[in-house]
């Protein structure tokens, strides 16, 4: 028997928090052990992204810094400017590509740890695992069975499909931003005529909140391409991803309001970050060693959250799919007798 029980099974109706609370209580069931060994690989994830961000991306911006500081105060007619600009160009190249190397590792292992912790918690949400999934240990043990690899292995398909999707939609973003932002600058009757400008954020506004949809449904695909059920259904990456969106139609205010709630803790969150750095800036270690591990650990806590919240609304939506299409069957023969 599963740790908890589907949302769809215990009520016909459940409310709209109701998947916010089973992500809550799940990590929190018979599996604890399995969840508390990946929320120790999420802590780790993350320390080392934040150990990675200070040693290797920080010093180069504030060489930046230093760069651009002196460049502004060099006379652009003096025979020194010519190499202060060239250093700072090299500068500007070395830090895009130590920031676009850090980009892409964390991305690719946050896909990889996102996949084992949304595999724990079909693995346990589902009851697929006849109640022996309690530890990270044995979850390994079940990914190993070949049923389980096809399912994987259709999951990293997904994954990767996903980050492409993904990283189509921010090119789009980026450079909706940049247009705008060149007519701003460019020509300044751009701004002084409301109407174009106006449309043009309007477009921004579109374009990010198509963005968030996307990410969301993304996120959903990959917990449609764990759950065996659905995967014999979909055809690909594609079909599935087509699946989470056909899901979500019915459900768009549980979307709204998962995204809504994770953007919030998240920014809650982040704060205790940006304080911590403040206090490293002010000479006060203690404090910021402090605020970095607590910042590490609720991030941790988040990110899990978000991967069981998203499970139990996915099999919220599903049952209440298969209701409507138990519904509409049994409609169709009433139909048919009479």
């Amino acid at each position: 028997m599963a740790a908890t029980k589907p949302a769809s099974a215990s009520s016909t109706t459940p409310s709209s928090f109701n998947f916010l609370k089973e992500g809550l209580l799940l990590p929190a069931g018979r599996s604890r052990r399995l969840f508390a060994a990946i929320f120790t690989i999420l802590v780790a994830w993350i320390t080392l992204l934040l150990v990675a961000d200070e040693l290797g991306i920080e010093p180069l911006k504030l060489e930046v810094g230093r760069d651009m500081d002196t460049l502004k105060s060099t006379d652009p007619g003096g025979p020194d400017y010519a190499d202060l600009l060239q250093q700072t160009l090299d500068d500007y190249q070395v830090l895009f590509i130590t920031c676009a190397a850090y980009l892409v590792s964390a991305d690719i292992t946050g896909s990889v740890i996102q996949l084992v912790s949304l595999f724990a918690a079909v693995t346990t949400y589902s009851g697929d695992d006849g109640g022996e999934v309690h530890t990270f240990g044995a979850l390994v043990v079940v990914g190993r069975a070949k049923q389980q690899k096809q399912q994987l292995k259709a999951a990293v398909l997904t994954v990767a499909f996903v980050c492409a999707l993904k990283t189509a939609a921010v090119s789009l973003l980026l450079a909706s931003t940049a247009v705008v932002a060149f007519l701003a600058f460019r020509w300044p009757w751009y701004c002084r005529c409301r109407g174009l400008f106006l449309a043009g954020c309007l477009v921004l506004l579109v374009a990010f909140a198509f963005y968030i949809f996307l990410s969301f449904v993304c996120s959903l695909a990959v917990v449609v391409a764990l759950d065996e059920s659905e995967a014999r259904r979909c055809h690909g990456a594609g079909g599935a991803v087509g699946r989470a969106r056909q899901l979500v139609k019915g459900r768009q205010e549980g979307a709204m309001l998962f995204v809504f709630v994770t953007t919030v803790l998240a920014a809650v969150v982040r704060l205790i970050y940006w304080q911590a750095k403040m206090s490293a800036r002010s000479d006060m270690t203690l404090g910021a060693l402090l605020l970095g591990v607590l910042y590490t650990v609720l991030m941790a806590a988040l990110e899990l959250f978000q991967d069981c919240a998203l499970t139990a609304f996915y099999y919220e939506c599903k049952g209440r799919s298969v209701q409507k299409s138990e519904t509409e069957y049994v409609i169709k023969l009433s139909i048919q007798d009479a």
